[in-house]
């Protein structure tokens, strides 16, 4: 099944996220630091990559740099930044380092979902299914 891999630090915004999405249907993998999120990009690439700027590890920006010029499936893969740096000259950035789209924390869970939707469909859970099938790392 496709996933979303969400790269967020601060583990009540990740479960905020996580909770958005697994009740819309879609199965979240979740890292906390950078360089966790390139190795999970590497080994099972996700349909959708949700960014944080501010990680432990390595900027947000230079790591959606990092995805967006390496060859191979990772450098197609729409990514949003998810970030408290709300400044009309973050979302800029973000863009010119290849963002697909740009969420401002706080934000509205109805907005969020939104924007997720621009990139992939609402999963349809399997047939004598009642709950689509959903996990967390």
């Amino acid at each position: 099944m496709t996933h979303i891999l969400l790269v967020e630090d601060n583990q009540s915004n990740a479960d905020l996220m996580i909770r958005l999405l697994e009740t819309e249907g879609y199965t979240v993998k979740h890292c906390t630091h950078g360089l966790e999120g390139v190795r999970s990009v590497q080994k099972d690439p996700p349909a959708l990559i949700l960014m944080d700027f501010n990680l432990p590890d390595v900027d947000g920006r230079t790591l959606i740099l990092t995805l967006k010029r390496r060859a191979g499936a990772a450098k197609s893969i729409p990514i949003i930044a998810v970030t408290a740096r709300t400044g009309i000259m973050e979302e800029v950035i973000a863009e010119r380092f290849g963002c697909d789209a740009f969420v401002r924390k706080p934000f509205d869970p109805q907005e969020f979902i939104a924007v997720v939707q621009q990139f992939m469909k609402k999963p349809v859970p399997a047939s004598g299914d009642s709950e689509a099938s959903v996990g967390s790392s």
